[in-house]
């Protein structure tokens, strides 16, 4: 029976969807979608299922935890992937854990999977709680859609109408194991307090409980939706479409209800965690409301929100790299610090061609006049003083240049340099120097 409606949900909520990376900790949960997805490839072949399973290195029995999920997908012929992480625990280890389960999973899912979570009813109204903990609006209290991209990774939640009684049927019925989690029994975390603690109370005096949950999230879900396609037609345009920044022209004149919605869906567009009501009042007061002189940024996460030229930028946090440098070779990419990707020389009888395939895949390319022998030619990513761009220009500084061409100020220690000994020739895509 379960199986039966399992197959009719995914039909129903990913018809044209057959590939499935597995979301695999050898819970109960997980062990159950697990189970559900191999016996659905069973009667249709053309499933194509793996599994990942994460070692946060969190317990003295994670290792063995693996090798009990490692079993598991032998005998579902499932292939499995183990991705061993570092948490993080400046935001709280609830959190390390997610961002670097998450950012590990974005390293391992293929373009056509989707990830496949085991989250289910109770987890539903275990997220509705800690939203409404969290002073959340509505579209924190819709809790978890059936379908959601995190840090860019699609998500697929085909067992969120399933309550955890009917998933634990399910795996007795099959016979299987599954292993438990010390960690679920420590209430320091509020999703263990709540599971542990409050809701029992709530679903003993209420049955219905989380059904009424789950309905009460469905109405925030649509409620928000619906905000969203009414803002639609101004937020496109806000939006630049080629970089995805958000221009700031109009922004003072929408009233404070509309500034903070529109700027949730810019981050939502992004696919990064939605800020709390305080943070985004410090996004605009001290980003986007800053002195027009400033160079404004606020940390959300992994990112920066940036202000330049009456936009606004998300950025990854990126290294200092202005000290480094690279003597360079010739003819064999070059990787750059940073993941800025890799530059390739390649000398001529006339000249020098620079290529640089820069972090996002495009393709910047310089020429040069030829060194003369003996010269050393160094890559670097920081100079201050002045530049000649032209036979006929004159020097400008190059913060000057920068601004003329728009390159906003964190950009610009992110671009190759190409040094002669210590002279500037070139900052690849942008410019060449004209020696006198």
């Amino acid at each position: 029976m379960l199986l039966e409606q399992f197959s009719q949900q995914i039909h129903q909520l990913a018809p044209n969807q057959t590939q499935f990376l597995i979301g695999f900790s050898g819970g109960l949960d997980s062990t159950a979608l697990l189970a559900l997805f191999a016996k659905l490839r069973e009667k249709q072949p053309h499933f194509q299922l793996r599994a990942i399973h994460i070692h946060h290195g969190l317990s003295a029995n994670a290792d063995a935890w693996s090798a009990h999920c490692q079993q598991m997908c032998r005998q579902f012929h499932i292939p499995l992937q183990i991705q061993h992480v570092n948490v993080s625990t400046e935001n709280g280890i609830e959190a390390g854990a997610r961002q670097a389960r998450y950012e590990a999973i974005a390293q391992q899912i293929l373009p056509t999977e989707w990830l496949a979570t085991a989250h289910h009813q109770q987890d539903q109204t275990e997220t509705f709680f800690l939203a409404l903990k969290r002073g959340s609006g509505v579209q924190g209290l819709g809790a978890m859609p059936s379908k959601s991209n995190v840090y860019s990774v699609p998500i697929f939640r085909p067992l969120l109408n399933f309550s955890r009684q009917q998933l634990l049927a399910f795996v007795q019925q099959e016979g299987l194991s599954w292993i438990e989690d010390e960690s679920n029994e420590d209430n320091q975390y509020d999703r263990n307090f709540l599971r542990n603690i409050v809701l029992p109370e709530l679903r003993q005096r209420w049955a219905h409980f989380d059904s009424a949950v789950q309905r009460s999230a469905q109405h925030c879900y649509e409620q928000q939706q619906l905000l969203n396609e009414l803002l639609a037609e101004e937020y496109q345009k806000n939006i630049v479409k080629n970089d995805r920044t958000f221009q700031l022209q109009h922004f003072a004149s929408y009233s404070s209800v509309k500034q903070r919605a529109l700027l949730r869906l810019w981050l939502q567009d992004w696919g990064v965690t939605l800020p709390s009501l305080v943070q985004l009042e410090q996004i605009i007061s001290d980003v986007i409301f800053a002195k027009d002189d400033a160079q404004p940024q606020f940390r959300l996460d992994n990112n920066i929100v940036r202000r330049y030229q009456h936009r606004l930028f998300l950025t990854p946090i990126f290294n200092d790299i202005s000290q480094e440098y690279v003597e360079a070779t010739f003819d064999h990419p070059i990787s750059l610090p940073d993941h800025l990707g890799t530059l390739l020389l390649k000398k001529t009888r006339e000249k020098m061609t620079a290529l640089w395939q820069d972090e996002n895949g495009n393709t910047n390319k310089e020429t040069l006049a030829l060194p003369s022998e003996g010269t050393k030619v160094w890559i670097r990513f920081r100079y201050s003083g002045k530049v000649k761009l032209t036979p006929n220009g004159v020097n400008k500084d190059i913060k000057k240049v920068w601004q003329q061409l728009n390159v906003a100020p964190w950009q610009r220690q992110r671009i190759p340099l190409i040094f002669y000994d210590d002279k500037l020739q070139s900052a690849v895509g942008f410019f060449t120097v004209f020696q006198n």
